[in-house]
């Protein structure tokens, strides 16, 4: 898929799209953070830089004792100029969070300059999960909030017919998770309803693409495996919308 092909759409309903790698032992930041020649490279992706300390808890389990032992450490934050973007470092997991999604190819190129830097500084890092996950707000105001044919492939929607009264339904989630060898992908999709527990009164969809490996990965695995799981989720997404769906996304013409 050329870079064309995957930018589809004028507009679309993304709410948020995430990348993800986590170590299979931690980052030696804490005391002094992430190497300077990370910010070398990132800083022109994502300028702001901010350190939070975060509590966090852990169960201790013994013979004949559980304990919960509190801790803190550190995490260091960066952001787009505009933060419509956010890269977060951690001892045990470096992510990448769009609020504004643009294009794959930018987050291929965000997130690789990211876990390149991070290879080139700890030659000793251990890759032991990758994930990426798209996450839709289908929005459309102003229609009957459970009626969704028109713009989702009706399989989805075939738990509205058990409700008595659809105008009682307070939320409509699923969950199916697919195993395509290494490769897992967790679908979540249905109306949430974010003015839970009252009767759904907002037509909003969701539909939750999360696609992950959990391995030991290499460098160059990163950006292979980052590409099968967009091309994956890509084609996952246009089975189950419809064409007038596609209207309002206003397709752009690959010509």
């Amino acid at each position: 898929m050329d870079n064309a092909a995957r930018k589809k759409y004028k507009k679309d309903f993304l709410k948020k799209v995430i990348v993800r790698i986590d170590f299979d032992t931690p980052l030696p930041i804490v005391g002094k953070g992430p190497a300077p020649s990370i910010y070398d490279t990132v800083k022109d992706r994502f300028p702001i830089t901010e350190e939070k300390n975060v509590m966090g808890k852990e169960l201790l389990i013994g013979p004949g004792d559980t304990k919960e032992r509190s801790f803190e450490t550190k995490e260091w934050h960066y952001y787009g100029k505009n933060r419509e973007k956010h890269l977060t470092i951690a001892p045990n997991t470096v992510f990448v969070e769009y609020d504004r999604y643009e294009y794959y190819e930018m987050l291929k190129e965000d997130f690789l300059s990211v876990s390149d830097a991070l290879f080139e500084s700890y030659p000793k890092l251990q890759v032991k999960r990758l994930g990426l996950r798209y996450i839709d707000n289908i929005d459309i105001p102003n229609e009957s909030p459970t009626e969704w044919d028109k713009y989702l492939k009706p399989e989805l929607n075939s738990i509205f017919a058990l409700a008595e009264d659809k105008k009682t339904v307070s939320r409509a989630f699923h969950v199916l998770e697919f195993n395509y060898g290494e490769d897992l992908l967790r679908f979540q999709f249905g109306m949430f309803n974010p003015d839970y527990p009252a009767p759904i009164k907002k037509k909003i969809y969701t539909l939750d693409y999360d696609m992950y490996v959990t391995k030991i990965l290499s460098k160059p695995d990163i950006g292979e495996t980052l590409d099968r799981f967009h091309e994956k989720v890509n084609r996952s997404f246009e089975e189950v919308i419809t064409d007038e769906l596609r209207k309002k996304m206003e397709p752009i013409d690959e010509k």
